[in-house]
C-alpha cells in the first residue's frame, strides 16, 4: 500500500515537472479571445454546441520541420482541439501547427497548404459588431484566403472573436464565385466557467 502511494506521488510530481518548462506555469491558461476554460460552452444558431473540456496533457511539434516534441503540459481542449494560447495544434505530421488567432493587428500568416496552395489568414480589429441582439466590442475578424488569389476580397472564411466571449460569428464564401457570402453560424448563448 505504501509503495503504491509513493509511486502515485512520484508520477504526479513527474507530470508537474514536465509541464514546468523552466517556469512556474504547469497549465496553459486560455486567452481572452478564446476563453476555453473547462466547463464553458457556446451555443450557435446552426444548432451546434461547442464545449471546453478539461485540461489534458499534450505535446506537439513546434513546426513542420521539427523532429522533436515539446514537453507535455496541461492544455485546455476546445471543440476537440488542444489550445496553446491562440494556436491549435493538429495531429497532422505534415502541418501540425494551425494558427487560429494571432491578435497582433492586421498581419498575414500562412496557416496550411492544400493541394499545393498556401492557405493564409489575416486579422482586423473591429470596434463594435452586432450579432443577433447582442453587440460586442473589440472583435477580431480573422479572414482566411488562398495565396493564389492573394486578395483579401476573395476570401473563404471569416471568423469573429469577441474579447472574453470567444467565437461569435462564422461566414463562408466561395472566392471563385460572385454569389454573396453565407453566415454559417452566430452565437446564441454562452457560459464561461472562470
Amino acid at each position: 500500500m505504501r509503495f503504491k502511494l509513493v509511486a502515485a506521488l512520484a508520477a504526479g510530481l513527474a507530470v508537474m515537472a514536465a509541464c514546468d518548462n523552466g517556469s512556474d506555469a504547469k497549465y496553459i491558461t486560455p486567452e481572452p479571445y478564446l476563453p476555453a476554460y473547462p466547463g464553458s460552452y457556446w451555443d450557435y444558431t446552426d444548432g451546434s454546441r461547442v464545449r471546453a473540456c478539461d485540461y489534458e496533457l499534450h505535446r506537439y511539434r513546434e513546426s513542420t520541420t521539427a523532429t522533436s516534441l515539446t514537453d507535455e503540459c496541461f492544455v485546455p481542449v476546445w471543440d476537440g482541439k488542444y489550445l496553446y494560447k491562440y494556436s491549435i495544434y493538429q495531429s497532422s505530421p505534415l502541418y501540425p501547427l494551425k494558427t487560429l488567432l494571432k491578435a497582433q493587428g492586421s498581419s498575414v500568416w500562412i496557416v496550411d497548404e492544400n493541394n499545393g496552395e498556401k492557405l493564409k489568414r489575416s486579422e482586423v480589429l473591429i470596434d463594435l459588431l452586432q450579432v443577433g441582439d447582442s453587440v460586442y466590442k473589440s472583435v477580431y475578424c480573422v479572414t482566411e484566403f488562398v495565396e493564389s488569389l492573394d486578395d483579401i476580397d476573395h476570401w473563404n472564411l471569416r471568423e469573429y472573436y469577441a474579447k472574453n466571449v470567444g467565437l461569435v460569428k462564422v461566414e463562408v464564401n466561395n472566392p471563385r464565385d460572385s454569389a454573396a457570402f453565407v453566415v454559417q453560424k452566430e452565437l446564441r448563448s454562452y457560459f464561461i466557467n472562470k
